[in-house]
């Protein structure tokens, strides 16, 4: 499934170094007074990169703006869009500052702030990157002369393997070609992050640095998701048993799988045939679902997770355990005039 994140492109790139307090405090960041420059190759390696961790995983996650006050990073955001090079370069800067300022703690490590402005989408929304990444070590080899050497590099990151990083998007919902945009959207990548995890390494990156907050209503985004994907398995041309197993893996994905986030594409990629994949993205698109992960809170649904109910003609309902739905109830026949069923277990009651 497309996302939002799908055709990112970095326009402006600067990198500021910041470092945890000492003895005396708070250490000042080292500020870079030019822009990066990026090989061609790089460049499109950085953004596939971005483009790839945002897109999807429930260590991403759309948030809402906390912080709109002067000097949070939503104004300073807004401020280097559109921004000329100049501009850019000093109000970058105020990020690192901003971010020097809320890092108390020295159990949170040094790091670079990657700073980027660029666009996202089809329709090329203007957006702020930023990325606070860990430096690393690692090793490069290298042919002289006949002999393969291996050299020793330090302060390497976003290396391919690396998951130490942070990265949050401000973006405008609506593209504009120019002047500073009326409004923001948000979201963060961090594997620290969990939809029911606030804890203080997590916090830190998301809230007392980027300003934003967790959605306060992932509740009714689970009822939606389990509802449109319930109304999308019922379109599906394919036999009343196979909508049956659907359901099932909608009660699988929901109640059993222990990730904490829901995600379109997640769902899709795990549950459903490729020939319908792309149809269920734009059914769920279409009916405003979130493209991205969204914190699971199954609260809403607890009932309808609990047991499954059928429905037929005629005013004839079934209901079953959801847990164990597909052991008891099988489908044997159904047509346009009647369904036959095969039930576990034999009839030990009537109301």
């Amino acid at each position: 499934m497309a996302s939002i994140f799908q055709d990112i492109s970095f326009k402006k790139i600067i990198l500021h170094n910041v470092h945890k307090p000492n003895d005396n405090g708070a250490v000042n960041p080292t500020i870079s007074t030019a822009l990066t420059t990026l090989a061609p190759a790089g460049r499109e390696k950085l953004e596939q990169r971005i483009s790839s961790v945002l897109g999807s995983g429930s260590s991403s996650l759309e948030m809402d703006i906390a912080d709109t006050s002067t000097g949070s990073c939503h104004e300073i955001a807004k401020q280097l869009i559109g921004a000329t090079e100049s501009e850019f370069i000093s109000s970058s800067a105020e990020i690192a500052k901003l971010h020097t300022k809320i890092h108390t703690s020295r159990q949170w490590p040094d790091g670079t702030l990657i700073i980027i402005y660029g666009t996202l989408d089809t329709d090329k929304k203007r957006c702020i990157i930023i990325i606070k990444a860990e430096q690393q070590f690692g090793f490069t080899e290298t042919l002289k002369k006949g002999k393969i050497v291996l050299d020793y590099l330090e302060n390497l990151i976003l290396t391919p393997q690396a998951k130490l990083y942070k990265i949050g998007v401000f973006y405008e919902p609506t593209p504009q070609k120019k002047g500073a945009p009326i409004k923001l959207f948000a979201h963060v990548f961090d594997s620290n992050i969990k939809a029911n995890d606030d804890r203080q390494a997590a916090r830190y990156f998301y809230s007392n640095f980027l300003g934003l907050k967790k959605l306060n209503n992932g509740a009714q985004r689970t009822r939606d998701f389990y509802d449109l994907t319930t109304e999308f398995i019922s379109t599906l041309k394919v036999d009343d048993e196979k909508k049956l197993d659907l359901q099932q893996a909608l009660y699988t994905y929901l109640k059993v799988d222990n990730r904490q986030t829901i995600e379109v594409s997640e769902f899709a990629g795990d549950y459903l045939d490729k020939a319908v994949r792309d149809d269920y993205a734009y059914y769920m698109k279409r009916k405003s679902f979130p493209e991205s992960a969204v914190a699971k809170d199954t609260r809403l649904i607890s009932r309808k997770l609990t047991r499954r109910k059928l429905t037929f003609s005629g005013d004839v309902k079934l209901t079953a355990p959801s847990a164990r739905f597909s052991e008891l109830v099988e489908i044997t026949d159904s047509t346009d005039s009647y369904t036959t069923l095969r039930i576990l277990g034999k009839l030990v009651g009537q109301e």
